[in-house]
């Protein structure tokens, strides 16, 4: 029994699937959990399929190994690799600001040994992104070029013993007297690309996540994929619908609708769970094996308290830090191509974030396929600080309307994003995952880890103590370290090898690739392995 049908979920099932395991799968609302696309109710005529929404702008980094192989074995008419086919390269980022936008590109070759070891290079690209932020002094640049510096040549217990302990913001020496836009860089990068605040993230994981976007641009720790990608049409059409389709061809029962309420022990492990039917009839199905797949802060409402009694290791998923990163899509009555890829919005206080979309789709024309004809293209955006007030509207969005998030953000992008005007709003589309009853939001249902200081100890494995329950999701420890796509198809993996183990199975396992760092700095961080256990500081960190 897999309980939740998000990414973690379907992966766990298509990997025990594919091994001869009979997998029953149950799920709330809908298939594809945050990462889904969903049918919009705005206007539709002329037989056109509803225009398309989501809760969020997704995209894969080439860094990403399991999400990418999961799609290579997911059937896709007239594709030899399946949905895999379905990503094509975003070749840019741009930064969105006032005057003129700056487009910067992705990748260089850094194939041979030495260019990540050549700071002229780090610095350069680091200059490139920080092109970004008007009169940002060298100096501070080159602090920031420090500081991940001091972190690349740092070793795995440093890493997790001093800088998982310290906020992102203290360890790149950001004080009172720094200057302002290098505040402003840093909240620039850490929000744009992990959606994470730099107050109270982790050190190590958003220094992890620029090691893993630098050997990314070197093309060091990626696949065949390049350096970032988006998919090639709306998420379900190309992504879930054939995973769902292709994992009921395994044998997978797929349970949508219903709620399960609780998992019930006897003999000191899972025995049964009790679960409410589509029409409200409730019953105790029995399994050998169990799979919480739920998000962190729903995992805990299957649980009884016999069995946070048996583990109760389990209570620290409480103490684990989710907030809000939501979307916001705008759907233009013009196809002209504003930015070839990537958007961060840098005078947004909202911190939003996004791509459009029609430039990707090929295989569709927007107009054309959906709503009623007037939109060409869709804006998707995310907004990841909720409780800062906005520019025009001088509220936090966690205290707008629906109507108000979406006027304010539009604001954000006319003011900055080159060649866009109000009258190119056709219609726009709030992540329905937020729920407003016409004075406040009454639950927001698909929130976002944030791996903040010290989180690390509070975020469990897959196993439990209890023999046959286990765990599968984003939050949970993993080689990637970021609530994602990979993070939750990682996790299912995870969940499915233990199950492998904990049945005797002789399938092979779920494939898994480690975390790579700077090859140049292996010596670098031998070294500091020995001044860490004597109590040194990092030979840079000065």
């Amino acid at each position: 029994m897999v309980i939740g049908g998000g990414v973690a979920g379907l992966t766990t099932a298509h990997e025990l699937a594919e091994r001869g395991y009979k997998v029953t799968i149950f799920e709330k609302r809908q298939w594809g959990g945050k990462a889904r696309s969903m049918d919009t109710a705005l206007p539709v005529s002329d037989g056109r399929r509803p225009l398309p929404g989501e809760h969020g702008f997704r995209f894969f980094p080439g860094f990403y190994r399991c999400i990418p192989d999961t799609m290579s074995r997911i059937p896709f008419p007239g594709n030899a690799k399946g949905v895999y086919n379905n990503l094509v390269a975003a070749p840019t980022v741009t930064g969105a600001q006032t005057g003129a936008d700056i487009t910067l590109p992705f990748g260089v070759d850094g194939s041979q040994i030495g260019v990540a070891a050549d700071l002229k290079w780090l610095v350069k690209t680091l200059q490139g992104a920080a092109g970004w932020i008007p009169d940002l002094p060298y100096a501070e640049l080159l602090k920031f070029a420090n500081r991940l510096f001091v972190f690349f040549t740092s070793c795995d217990a440093r890493r997790y013993g001093q800088w998982e302990n310290q906020s992102f913001l203290d360890f790149a020496k950001v004080t009172e007297d720094s200057h302002p836009n290098y505040l402003l860089l840093i909240s620039v990068l850490t929000n744009t690309l992990v959606a994470a605040k730099e107050d109270i993230a982790s050190a190590r994981s958003i220094c992890w996540q620029a090691e893993n976007f630098f050997l990314n641009i070197l093309g060091r720790n990626n696949g065949e994929l390049l350096t970032d990608n988006v998919l090639n049409g709306p998420t379900n059409e190309v992504w879930i619908d054939p995973w769902v389709a292709h994992l009921k061809t395994l044998g997978v029962d797929f349970k949508l609708g219903y709620t399960v309420q609780s998992v019930n022990m006897s003999g000191g492990k899972l025995a049964t769970a009790t679960v409410k039917d589509a029409n409200g009839a409730a019953s105790d199905i029995e399994a050998d094996w169990f799979v919480n797949a739920l998000a962190p802060e729903h995992v805990h409402s299957v649980f009884p308290p016999e069995v946070t009694a048996a583990d109760p290791d389990l209570n620290k998923i409480k103490d684990l830090f989710v907030d809000w990163m939501t979307g916001v899509l705008f759907y233009l009555n013009k196809d002209v191509v504003r930015a070839p890829g990537h958007i961060g919005f840098i005078e947004s206080p909202w911190k939003v974030s996004g791509i459009q979309q029609g430039q990707f789709w090929k295989k569709y024309n927007i107009g054309r396929d959906f709503g009623d004809g007037k939109a060409k293209d869709i804006l998707s955006l995310a907004i990841s600080d909720w409780d800062t007030p906005g520019l025009t509207i001088k509220k936090p969005a966690k205290e707008c309307s629906p109507e108000e998030v979406a006027k304010e953000v539009w604001t954000h992008v006319v003011k900055t994003l080159d060649g866009v005007a109000d009258s190119d709003l056709a219609y726009w589309y709030v992540d329905e995952g937020l729920v407003w009853d016409g004075s406040k939001y009454t639950e927001n249902q698909d929130q976002l880890l944030i791996n903040t200081k010290s989180s690390w100890q509070n975020r469990p494995t897959t196993t439990t103590k209890i023999p046959n329950l286990f765990l599968a999701g984003d939050y949970l420890r993993s080689n990637v370290d970021l609530a994602t796509m990979e993070g939750a198809c990682e996790g299912g993996r995870n969940a499915a090898n233990a199950i492998l183990d904990a049945s005797g199975s002789s399938a092979a396992k779920a494939q898994l690739w480690p975390h790579v760092t700077f090859r140049e700095f292996n010596g670098l961080r031998t070294l500091d392995e020995a001044r860490y256990r004597v109590g040194l500081r990092n030979l840079f960190d000065v």
